[in-house]
């Protein structure tokens, strides 16, 4: 059985991506801290996958998360693009008249504040992770203390429901890669994740975007993030998408793009993950 190593503990989303990429195929979750300890026990071979967010619809990039990709020389297999959907949990018997404080991590307390806003007088706690948060309440049996987190968790971790879908926004997506340490093309590949740096001279990140659209590669996210050694220069992600999966024009972009830049590294080759918006 293949082990994935996830950020936070079994019922996070990362444990829900880690579900939807290998579907019916039986895996071992191994629980996390942090994105660096994730990152180092791939690397060190303890596990041989990583599932990581790397950008959410609402928030933004993960932007620690791209140089943690490039410093340690991992590899993208696939992607997942899970919805975000956020829950009330608390202990079962419990009502909303019953809870006095809200725990969980900070970005659901973001993406959760006109729901909360109904309720002045509950008590809002940042905390490091929403599964944790739903776990403690069961172990330790906290009785006017609700959590938000996804139904995963609630099951999990045998809590109520007390409110369901009470995001802001309702088209909230999290993008999540599955990492590993040896590259691997994906058969039927439609979709590559790019990493380079260009000369610092004005025009050269537009040559490499004209080679790429010349292919008939869309362009579907660049991402800077600082040059490590340099003052104010910038290498950037990629990804693209193939065009009727032509392999001919996507390996003549890629001959070209490696001539036009200074560095180039194909981080990986995987079908992409498309949005499927919930009725």
């Amino acid at each position: 059985m293949k082990s994935v190593v996830i950020q936070g503990i079994k019922g996070s989303f990362h444990h829900e991506a880690v579900e939807k990429f290998f579907k019916t195929e039986p895996v071992e979750i191994v629980d996390s801290p942090t994105f660096n300890s994730l990152v180092k026990q791939v690397v060190n071979k303890e596990v041989d996958y990583g599932m990581m967010a790397i950008e959410n619809s609402i928030a933004g990039s993960i932007l620690p998360n791209y140089s943690l990709m490039t410093k340690n020389d991992l590899y993208i297999w696939g992607e997942i693009a899970l919805p975000i959907r956020h829950h009330l949990l608390a202990l079962r018997g419990q009502s909303l008249a019953d809870i006095t404080e809200v725990r969980t991590h900070p970005m659901a307390l973001l993406q959760c504040e006109n729901f909360l806003d109904q309720y002045t007088d509950w008590k809002r706690l940042a905390m490091d992770d929403t599964a944790t948060c739903a776990r403690n309440i069961q172990e330790k049996q906290y009785k006017g203390v609700a959590s938000i987190g996804s139904s995963l968790a609630a099951q999990m971790y045998d809590l109520e429901i007390l409110a369901e879908n009470i995001h802001d926004v309702y088209d909230n997506y999290t993008r999540f890669f599955l990492l590993s340490r040896e590259p691997k093309k994906v058969e039927g590949f439609n979709k590559a994740s790019l990493y380079f740096y260009t000369d610092h001279q004005k025009g050269s990140l537009s040559k490499v975007l004209e080679i790429l659209a010349s292919h008939d590669l869309n362009l579907s996210k660049i991402q800077s993030v600082p040059l490590s050694g340099s003052v104010f220069q910038y290498s950037f992600h990629a990804g693209v998408v193939l065009v009727n999966e032509d392999y001919d024009k996507y390996y003549k972009a890629i001959e070209e793009v490696a001539k036009a830049t200074r560095y180039l590294k194909v981080l990986g080759e995987y079908k992409q993950d498309k949005l499927v918006i919930p009725e």
